[in-house]
C-alpha cells in the first residue's frame, strides 16, 4: 500500500474560501478515479508557537506503484494538476510512504 502525502503552501493573496474550495474539487475530481484507493484532505489549523508554511494537505492511498503512477496519468488528475493546483499552489512539498511492514519498498 502507498500513501502519497501533498504538502501545499497557497500563493499569498488568496480569499479564504478558496482553500475551501479546493478541497471539495479535490474530492469531486480526485474520487473518481478507479486507482485512487482514498483520499484525505485538509486545511491548517493555526496552533500557538507552532509555525508553518503549509495550507493544504492531500493524502492518496494506493495499492502499489503501478496504480499510483495510472492515476497521476488519468486525464482527470492531469486536468486537476493544471486548473486547481498549480494555479493556486506557491509550493508543493511530496512524500510517500509504504504502509505494508516488513515489504522491500523497491517493489512497491
Amino acid at each position: 500500500m502507498i500513501h502519497h502525502l501533498k504538502l501545499v503552501q497557497l500563493k499569498a493573496g488568496l480569499p479564504a474560501h478558496r482553500v475551501e474550495e479546493i478541497m471539495v474539487e479535490s474530492r469531486i475530481r480526485i474520487l473518481k478515479i478507479q486507482d485512487v484507493l482514498s483520499l484525505a484532505c485538509g486545511k491548517k489549523i493555526p496552533l500557538p508557537g507552532h509555525e508553518t508554511s503549509h495550507d493544504l494537505f492531500l493524502a492518496l492511498e494506493f495499492e502499489n506503484s503501478l496504480k499510483r503512477t495510472s492515476a497521476f496519468d488519468h486525464p482527470l488528475y492531469q486536468q486537476f494538476e493544471a486548473q486547481i493546483l498549480k494555479p493556486n499552489a506557491q509550493k508543493i512539498e511530496v512524500l510517500e510512504f509504504e504502509m505494508d511492514p516488513g515489504k522491500d519498498v523497491r517493489f512497491s
